[in-house]
């Protein structure tokens, strides 16, 4: 679903509860201002004809009891042995029961000695008249009465043909009344029909009824379902102009946000060469665009740096956002990770080599004193052999001259593997000596310099063999393969570091395509593993190399 749709649905979700909740109210209090109000009213009704019917019987009680006069007239005594009670004292009786055609009937009676010396009866016209007043009841209100037989008393203006006695009325308000719980609402009446009654009372003498004033709910709620169809129209109304607002506003909303949702799905797929969208009259959009913008932001630049990382360059500078950027915290990490990995598998690789190159110095070492203690003595022992032999002089100094330059091939060679001066006079001697071999060999003018400390020397045996095997490997490399005519090194033994300075005037070669067995790879393995820089220059007669070693190295 939308979030127009959504936002329209809540709105008029909201005002259709508001308008409801309310008209609710409004109807509710309505309701209940107009309950009491006809409660109130059917109370003073009911209140003024029961003291208007017990003023009219104390009127009458009063006229009765002081009028010696009054008899027995014109009523049978024997009719009241069918009354529901025995007459035993003066007072006022409900004769109804007895009455000829259901209405009420009073009677007053006086007793004296045990016997009735004087009776009257009241009609009912009088009371009568008083209950059908039906000022302020409406069309439905009436005001009866009811004995404690749950019988009519009075004439009920809804069921005119029916005596009054004949109807019984065994509500829930008169049961009330005669249990004198005086509670005023709505109940059933007589005719199950719900009304608003009010009730009470009237105790005179021997009378016992109860009053009731009531009017039909149905009449009463006729304005309030006028009113409630009034509040159904105005909030009907009010939801559609609220439909058409929501609507119209959603509008200036979801489309800023269909445009950020295009957007985002755009660098959902990778591609963050996107624009977040212009301003809106909305300041809380707008913000969110500004975040998106730092997010573009933010996540180019750590897919720039992550680009890099996985091409290995590993000196890009790059900052995470803060502490709570997860993914630059993350990729700085990585970074660091790899940087830690580089120098871990480069440490073992310099590792590697140091043991290689220090195995194949021992070896050196050990193959010069073979052929040192070996072969040499051997040489020696045959010119000296040839020498006592008895043969022609010729061929004896063909044999002598054979053996003399297989002796020299010998120390050459134990010189190149392992010259024994190294230890005893240092690099800078056991090179001049080399380069003084080489010049004797081959027609390459080589001029070394040597620039060494003689006292205090920092050079280790480490960095002396280094230095020496890098200087043989450069000589060899011009005399084997650059074609050489002149070579210049130069050695000079610095505070901090040792420098080597080459020179040869050869045909050069490509410093990127060298071969694995031109030497040169050698030379580089030996200046890492003392932690050394070395650069090459090379050109047809001008090839140099500068090497720096630092002499603090363990």
């Amino acid at each position: 679903m939308s979030i127009k749709t959504w936002i329209i649905i809540i709105i008029n979700s909201l005002l259709f509860v508001v308008v409801i909740a309310l008209s609710t109210s409004f109807y509710n209090q309505f309701e209940k201002t107009l309950n009491e109000k006809i409660l109130s009213q059917l109370s003073s009704i009911e209140r003024l004809k029961r003291v208007q019917i017990e003023k009219y019987l104390d009127t009458e009680w009063n006229r009765f009891q002081y009028n010696s006069k009054d008899s027995i007239r014109d009523f049978n005594l024997s009719r009241l042995q069918n009354l529901p009670f025995k007459i035993k004292t003066t007072g006022i009786y409900d004769f109804t029961p007895i009455s000829k055609n259901g209405n009420l009937l009073i009677g007053l009676i006086k007793v004296e000695n045990n016997k009735i010396v004087s009776l009257k009866t009241l009609s009912n016209k009088y009371v009568q008249q008083i209950l059908l007043e039906r000022t302020g009841m409406g069309q439905s209100g009436e005001t009866y009465l009811v004995g404690q037989d749950y019988k009519l008393r009075s004439a009920s203006r809804f069921l005119t043909n029916q005596a009054p006695y004949s109807i019984t009325a065994k509500t829930k308000s008169v049961q009330n009344a005669f249990q004198s719980v005086f509670k005023t609402g709505i109940y059933k009446d007589y005719r199950n029909v719900w009304v608003y009654s009010t009730y009470n009372t009237i105790k005179i003498s021997n009378l016992h009824w109860a009053i009731l004033s009531e009017m039909d709910v149905e009449e009463v709620m006729q304005p309030l379902q006028t009113m409630q169809l009034k509040l159904l129209i105005i909030a009907c109304s009010i939801l559609v102009i609220a439909l058409l607002l929501g609507n119209y506003f959603t509008q200036f909303l979801s489309r800023p946000l269909k445009t950020m949702e295009t957007q985002l799905l755009a660098m959902a797929n990778g591609n963050y060469n996107i624009n977040m969208g212009k301003k809106t009259h909305f300041k809380e959009i707008n913000d969110i665009l500004k975040a998106l913008n730092s997010l573009k932001e933010s996540l180019t630049k750590a897919i720039s740096f992550s680009h890099e990382v996985g091409e290995m360059k590993l000196d890009s500078n790059y900052q995470p956002k803060s502490k709570a950027d997860v993914l630059g915290n993350s990729l700085v990490k990585m970074k660091d990770k790899l940087i830690e990995y580089q120098t871990k598998v480069a440490q073992a690789n310099t590792n590697k080599k140091r043991i290689l190159i220090e195995g194949q110095e021992t070896e050196r070492k050990r193959l010069a004193q073979e052929l040192h203690d070996g072969i040499g003595p051997l040489l020696t022992s045959l010119r000296f052999f040839v020498e006592n032999m008895n043969i022609d002089l010729d061929e004896k100094d063909k044999m002598k001259a054979l053996i003399d330059h297989t002796i020299a091939e010998i120390r050459r060679m134990t010189y190149a593997l392992m010259p024994p001066s190294l230890i005893d006079f240092g690099v800078g001697e056991t090179l001049k000596t080399f380069v003084k071999l080489i010049s004797n060999t081959t027609q390459i003018d080589i001029d070394f310099n040597n620039s060494i400390k003689t006292k205090n020397s920092k050079i280790n045996t480490n960095i002396a063999i280094s230095v020496f095997r890098i200087s043989q490997e450069l000589i060899n490399n011009s005399v084997k393969h650059a074609n050489a005519s002149k070579i210049r090194i130069s050695i000079t033994e610095f505070d901090n570091y040792l420098s080597i300075y080459y020179f040869d005037d050869g045909i050069g070669y490509d410093t990127e395509k060298v071969k694995l067995g031109s030497g040169i790879l050698n030379i580089k393995e030996r200046v890492e593993i003392l932690d050394g820089l070395i650069s090459f220059e090379s050109e047809p007669e001008n090839s140099n190399v500068e090497i720096e070693i630092p002499l603090t190295h363990e």
